[in-house]
């Protein structure tokens, strides 16, 4: 793809990129934690839920937490 004679992008979704704010790069803590969360997905220890499944899905453990 050619950039324009003004140097943008003709390509709507880089453009899109380019203009997404930035974000913060991971804390040490951040980063050994979502590797945490990532390994116990990998391992089937974690419950993984569509999202519009969510409300129910947390109804249910906080049945399991009181009983």
């Amino acid at each position: 793809m050619r950039p324009r004679p003004d140097g943008s992008s003709s390509d709507p979704i880089l453009a899109a990129i380019d203009r997404a704010p930035r974000v913060q790069r991971l804390t040490p803590e951040q980063r050994a934690e979502l590797e945490r969360d990532v390994a116990d997905m990998a391992a089937g220890r974690a419950r993984l839920v569509a999202h519009e499944d969510l409300p129910r899905a947390l109804e249910e453990l906080a049945r399991e937490q009181d009983g």
